[in-house]
C-alpha cells in the first residue's frame, strides 16, 4: 500500500494546449479513489502521469513521500489495468499473468504461488490453460486484473477497465472489483466516465471538468453537497433538476420566483444570500427523488403547479417529466402513483433538499 500526493499538477503540450490545470489531491493508504468526468476532462491523462507514461509540465507527484516525476514507470512500483485488456493472444492465462514476474527474474515457485492465489481470487483456477480467444470479455478482464494483482504493487491504477463490457457484465465486474479491493486493501486510483461506477466503487471521488478538479470528496458528500452546478448535474441518474429563479420579497416573505405567478418560500438557511442576489438570476437545483405530488407532504414541502408532459416506466418506479412555466423537471415516483399525460398536478418540492447556484460561476451557495 502507498500514499499518493499530487501537488499543483499541470500538463501542457508543445502546441500550447493545456489539459491539466494545477490539480492538488492526496490519496490515503488503502484508499480507493475514482477520477470521473466527461470525455476530454483530463482524467486518463492524469492517471498516465501518475504511472509515468506521460510527462509532467509542472508540479510534483509523490508516492510514499518520494517525488517520482523523473522515475521511469518500472521504478514506481505501480500495477496498471488497461481498457483494452492488452493480453498476449499466443499465451495462456497462466503465462499472461506470470509474464511480468518472469521479466523480473522471480523464482518459478514464487510465480506459481502468486498466479494461483490471484486465479483463486478471480475464479480463474479452471481457466489457466486457456488462451484469451477462448474467453469472454469479462473473463479476459479478470486475467488483466490478475496480471496486476500478482505484482503486489504499492499502487494500482485502472484506466476505464469496464468500458468495453456490456451493461450487465459491467455491473457484475464492478462488484468483483469492489470485493477484490476490500480483500487486498490496496491503494487504488480508478478512471471512469460512468458516474454510477464512481459512486458505487469509490471511497472518495475526484470530479474533473476541462482539466480542473471541481470537487474531491466522499460519494455521499458529492451527491448531497455538490460544490458546483457541474458536479450536481454530472452525478445522479437522472441528474439534478435545474430551474432558473430569482429571489424576491423581503424579511419573512422572501421567495424564489420560478416563473410568472409561480413562487416558493426561500429556506431560512439561504437568507444571508438574499441581499447579494435579490432580483437577480439564480439557479435552483433539486434531485428527482426530492420532488413529490402535493397533498400528503410535510410542511417543509413547497407546493407549486405543474403539467405532466412525459411518463417513463422503470419497473419498480417511474420517472415523470413535468413542466413549470416554460421549464422542465423530472420527478422519481413509486408505482402507486397513477398519473395521466397532460394532467395538471400540485408538486411538492422539499425545501430542506434544494440547492442554489450562482449562474455565472456555477458555484454552490452554501447555507
Amino acid at each position: 500500500m502507498a500514499e499518493l500526493t499530487l501537488n499543483k499538477i499541470v500538463k501542457r503540450y508543445d502546441t500550447g494546449n493545456q489539459v491539466i490545470h494545477g490539480i492538488d489531491l492526496a490519496v490515503k493508504n488503502g484508499e480507493f479513489v475514482v477520477f470521473v468526468g466527461p470525455s476530454g476532462c483530463g482524467k486518463s491523462t492524469l492517471l498516465r502521469m501518475i504511472a509515468g507514461l506521460e510527462s509532467i509540465t509542472a508540479g510534483d507527484i509523490s508516492i510514499d513521500g518520494i517525488r517520482v516525476n523523473d522515475m521511469p514507470p518500472r521504478a514506481r512500483d505501480i500495477a496498471m489495468v488497461f481498457q483494452d485488456y492488452a493480453l498476449y493472444p499466443h499465451k495462456n492465462v497462466f503465462e499472461n499473468m506470470a509474464f511480468g514476474l518472469r521479466l523480473r527474474k522471480m523464482p518459478a515457485e514464487e510465480i506459481n504461488r502468486r498466479v494461483n492465489e490471484a486465479a483463486k481470487m478471480l475464479q480463474l483456477e479452471n481457466m489457466l490453460t486457456r488462451k484469451p480467444r477462448d474467453m469472454s470479455g469479462g473473463q479476459r478482464q479478470r486475467v488483466a486484473m490478475g496480471r496486476a494483482i500478482v505484482r503486489n504493487a504499492k499502487l494500482y491504477l485502472y484506466d476505464e477497465p469496464l468500458s468495453n463490457l456490456d451493461a450487465q457484465l459491467r455491473t457484475e465486474m464492478r462488484s468483483e472489483i469492489k470485493r477484490l479491493h476490500q480483500r487486498l486493501g490496496a491503494t487504488s486510483v480508478y478512471v471512469t466516465h460512468d458516474q454510477v461506477e464512481a459512486m458505487t466503487l469509490a471511497d472518495r471521488i475526484a470530479v474533473l471538468s476541462a482539466g480542473r478538479l471541481m470537487q474531491y470528496d466522499t460519494p455521499e458528500a458529492i451527491y448531497d453537497r455538490p460544490a458546483a452546478k457541474f458536479v450536481a448535474g454530472f452525478t445522479g441518474s437522472p441528474p439534478m433538476n435545474f430551474i432558473s429563479a430569482k429571489i424576491e420579497g423581503a424579511g419573512e416573505n422572501l421567495q424564489l420566483q420560478l416563473a410568472a405567478g409561480i413562487a416558493m418560500p426561500l429556506p431560512p438557511a439561504y437568507r444571508p444570500f438574499a441581499a447579494s442576489y435579490h432580483g437577480k438570476a439564480i439557479e435552483l437545483g433539486i434531485r428527482p427523488e426530492d420532488v413529490a405530488l402535493a397533498g400528503s407532504n410535510p410542511p417543509h414541502f413547497a407546493a407549486i403547479a405543474a403539467e405532466i408532459t412525459l411518463i417513463e416506466q422503470l419497473g419498480a418506479e417511474k420517472l415523470i417529466f413535468l413542466k413549470i412555466g416554460h421549464q422542465q423537471l423530472i420527478g422519481r415516483f413509486s408505482n402507486d402513483i397513477k398519473p395521466k399525460l397532460g394532467e395538471m398536478v400540485k408538486l411538492g418540492l422539499n425545501l430542506n433538499k434544494i440547492h442554489l447556484f450562482d449562474p455565472q460561476s456555477g458555484d454552490a451557495l452554501r447555507p
